[in-house]
């Protein structure tokens, strides 16, 4: 079995979202999941928490030098020994992992002139999990500067005031570069902060998070996320979850 670790910034080739573990002559499936996670512990067999409060603990050893306590990070893995292990703490077989960049989303008033350009991606899936918007996708090379990637506010598209309980805001996902080369293609992993949202709708019980992106083949589309400040799930919840939940993804075009 060769590991295909995801490294931020790394050339991609191909990656196909199937567990790659030796399963033997028995073609059993395995259920395999994903989600973004902060260290906690650093090390060959990190561990992780994930924003619903379940620590993960690794039974693949990795690079010791590789994680740092406080980095963010997506894993793509399978479930170890689910019966025998500590209270909201589960061992996890990884498969794949990408280092995250947290960052904050930026705001387009109403009647602004708009500066972020808005290059395509590719190979999108998307979900909220505690207090942020993640995402991974492919993006091709830019070759001008600024190259960023921006999840954009889109407030001229809103009629949400600040007393709604579950207000409609629109957000656009975007490479932010002029020029790019279609010669080379990297995964990019982001989480984007979104606390600040309480703070101008305080009565506010969850956000419509209405998302576009400029797509490969498909040019832009438009899906819905539900982002719930402070939402939680137990360990026990979270096995239930992932049973009907297995990949968030986008809705099928």
């Amino acid at each position: 079995m060769k590991k295909r670790n995801l490294i931020l910034a790394t050339v991609l080739l191909t990656f196909v979202f199937t567990s790659c573990l030796d399963l033997g002559d028995d073609d059993e499936y395995v259920q395999d999941w994903m989600c973004m996670v902060t260290v906690t512990t650093g090390g060959a067999n990190p561990v992780f928490l994930m924003d619903e409060g379940t620590y993960l603990t690794s039974e693949t050893s990795l690079p010791a030098d590789t994680f740092t306590v406080g980095e963010r990070y997506y894993l793509h893995f399978i479930m170890g020994d689910t019966i025998n292990h500590p209270v909201n703490t589960y061992p996890v077989k990884i498969d794949q992992y990408g280092k995250t960049a947290i960052k904050d989303f930026v705001v387009l008033p109403k009647d602004s002139t708009d500066k972020w350009e808005d290059q395509p991606v590719m190979d999108l899936y998307a979900w909220c999990s505690g207090h942020y918007f993640n995402t991974f996708f492919v993006s091709y090379a830019g070759m001008t500067t600024p190259n960023t990637i921006e999840l954009v506010r889109m407030k001229k598209k809103e009629t949400a005031t600040s007393t709604d309980t579950v207000p409609t805001l629109y957000f656009e996902l975007r490479h932010n570069v002029k020029t790019f080369s279609t010669g080379a293609a990297f995964y990019r992993f982001y989480s984007f902060d979104l606390t600040s949202l309480k703070t101008e709708f305080p009565q506010a019980k969850r956000f419509a998070l209405q998302i576009s992106s400029n797509l490969v083949s498909f040019g832009e589309q438009s899906f819905l996320r539900t982002y719930t400040p402070d939402a939680a799930k137990t360990g026990a919840e979270l096995l239930a979850w992932g049973k009907n939940n297995p990949r968030p993804s986008l809705t099928p075009f």
